[in-house]
């Protein structure tokens, strides 16, 4: 039974309209005086007048809006214009019923929008964000009268359902889950797309064991999983069973994914459903059998991607415009670029986050998401005087609210209002990447920048592992990587100053090139290996033109690791010249006389850059 189906009765309307007490049992709503502290005065009308001629249809609406109110969805008295036009429309109606559930919403729909037609009042609503592209996008949306009708209906139409939450086709997951993040839109779980009856009731089990363990974005990931798979089996096979779930149907579906979804989606797909079949042959939910269908060999491997890091340009750019932001705003983005914590644990920061210990140093106290422990990092002067500002600010204008960034209700910020408002931030001031183009920010690169950083100033794995609350080391050695930087940097320690040719001279390197791979195969391959050095000659252009010429050829090249090879061939040098002035020997003294310049140019150079 759907939620559209879930019948009201007489009985439970009188149990619903029970519930109104007080302020929310009135006709009248003086808005000043409403127990719901914290809405915002964006309308000019204050009273909110309940007066429809239905009695009983008066006092749905009444609880409808309470509860819109009460829990935080409604959150400014612009709402009243908008009730006020559905009494109107409501009141012009010949004939009500005694409930509007007497009638099916999209019924309701078509009169209310033919009403507001007719008013010249029917307006196309829109939605303003920022695209993939870091582009404003406009999109349309239903009539804003539309929405607060429909969200009147659903509220009425969820409260008549009185069947426990997991027996419906959509979950509400404040109720299911006591792990529901309140800093992610708390949008349902539909089951209704999943159009096998027995898939849908496995796939009920499947997210009412997983809830209470795993992350809520791993467990709409999940069902998002299995309702793909449910479109597969209705184009496949429309009359599948439980039983028809073989090898074969799942090769198949592994070759219709890549038309469906990214290679990256089809991995989560593939895992989650095989995951969902061992799970469901174990809790015996289906009558599948115990063998694995699908192998380690089939799950897609997505490209590995670097961390996604916030290039040092983009930072400074983002931090010179960071005044351009509300003081909350700026504390959240200043935060994070120290702390790399992730956003839901930064948006849900307590009020007392902040500590000190004996020594002076300060920590900021947090929950760990994803490995649920509370974790203590030690934070700069800098940070700990940025929260106690908001701290102050938030004890000052919020009196009795317990988070460091409450919304203005006193709850958690939405994940979706930090992208918003940092990548309008890029988009107004035109923040770009090292190639022109405008910089799209994502509050987990923040994340990816702190832990990439830590590697380059080589703090040990386990520490960031322990900093950041990495489960285990496979994400941490995702930032195992060196930056460019860093890489030229450390190889420059072994190659700056140090890779010199006959004259003593440091022979420069193509920068384009210069990456520890391109210069170990440059080292070891192209160049020909000597007993104190190297040959710039290639390998593949034939034997040396000069043999036994090194020390006076253009071509040689040497480092550090020859340098004792070097200074004994000095001291041999000195003794041949030493015996040939002794016997007149002048060819022989000449010609060593010049590898010994070369020699001593040569170790002077090596040990000057390696003192």
């Amino acid at each position: 039974m759907s939620r559209q189906s879930a019948k009201w009765n007489h009985a439970k309307q009188h149990r619903l309209l029970a519930q109104l007490k007080g302020f929310w049992a009135e006709d009248v709503w003086d808005m000043q005086g409403c127990p719901v502290q914290g809405l915002s005065p964006k309308s000019n009308q204050r009273r909110l007048r309940l007066e429809c001629k239905s009695r009983t249809i008066n006092g749905e609406l009444k609880y409808a809006f309470w509860k819109k109110f009460a829990e935080g969805q409604w959150t400014s008295t612009q709402e009243l214009t908008r009730v006020h036009l559905l009494m109107r429309w409501l009141n012009s109606l010949k004939h009500l019923p005694v409930s509007l559930m007497e009638r099916d919403l999209e019924s309701w729909k078509r009169s209310y929008t033919a009403y507001l037609r007719r008013c010249g009042m029917y307006r196309m609503g829109t939605t303003h964000r920022m695209d993939s592209s870091q582009q404003p996008r406009v999109t349309p949306r239903d009539s804003a009268y539309i929405s607060t009708l429909r969200q009147a209906y659903l509220v009425l139409s969820d409260a008549y359902d009185d069947r426990p939450e997991q027996e419906k086709d959509i979950w509400d997951l404040r109720r299911v889950s006591m792990l529901h993040n309140p800093t992610l839109s708390p949008g349902p779980l539909n089951f209704l797309k999943i159009k096998q009856p027995w898939l849908r009731a496995a796939a009920k089990s499947h997210l009412a064991y997983s809830l209470p363990i795993y992350a809520e974005g791993t467990c709409r990931t999940r069902l998002q999983s299995l309702v793909c798979f449910s479109e597969f089996l209705a184009a496949d096979k429309p009359q599948a069973t439980a039983r028809s779930i073989t090898r074969p149907l799942l090769l198949r579906y592994l070759s219709y994914l890549p038309s469906r979804v990214c290679t990256g989606a089809r991995k989560n797909h593939v895992i989650n459903l095989r995951t969902f079949l061992e799970m469901a042959h174990r809790e015996r939910w289906l009558p599948v059998g115990p063998e694995r269908l699908i192998h380690d060999e089939e799950v897609p491997q997505p490209m590995k991607h670097q961390p996604r890091y916030i290039p040092s340009t983009v930072l400074d750019q983002l931090n010179q415009h960071l005044h351009d932001l509300k003081p909350s705003w700026m504390r959240k983005v200043l935060i994070l670029q120290e702390c790399g914590m992730r956003i839901s644990e930064l948006l849900q920061l307590s009020l007392d986050c902040l500590s000190q210990d004996a020594r002076g140093i300060y920590y900021l106290r947090y929950l760990q998401g994803k490995v649920r422990r509370e974790n203590a990092i030690p934070v700069s002067q800098e940070i700990a005087r940025v929260v106690q500002e908001q701290q102050a600010s938030v004890r000052q204008r919020h009196r009795g609210f317990d988070l460091l960034f409450p919304s203005e209700r006193g709850r958690p910020i939405r994940q979706a209002s930090f992208a918003q408002v940092i990548n309008q931030l890029a988009y107004n001031r035109r923040i770009t990447d090292a190639n022109g183009n405008l910089f799209r920010f994502q509050s987990h690169q923040f994340r990816h920048t702190v832990g990439t950083r830590m590697i380059n100033l080589g703090v040990p794995h386990h520490i960031i592992q322990r900093y950041l609350g990495h489960k285990g080391p496979e994400m941490t050695n995702r930032y195992a990587h060196i930056h460019d930087s860093t890489m030229r940097e450390k190889l420059s320690e072994y190659l700056a100053g140090t890779l010199v040719d006959v004259t003593g001279h440091k022979v420069v390197e193509d920068s384009a090139n210069d990456t520890v791979e391109l210069q170990w195969f440059t080292r070891n391959v192209l160049a020909q290996a000597l007993t104190n050095g190297y040959c710039a000659i290639p390998t593949v252009a034939g034997p040396c033109p000069h043999p036994n010429a090194c020390l006076n050829c253009a071509h040689f090249r040497t480092d550090i690791t020859f340098l004792d090879v070097h200074r004994a061939e000095l001291r041999e040098t000195e003794r041949v010249i030493a015996k040939a002035d002794a016997n007149g020997w002048t060819r022989q003294s000449e010609m060593n006389a010049r590898k010994r310049t070369n020699l001593v140019n040569i170790i002077t150079t090596l040990e000057a850059a390696h003192a």
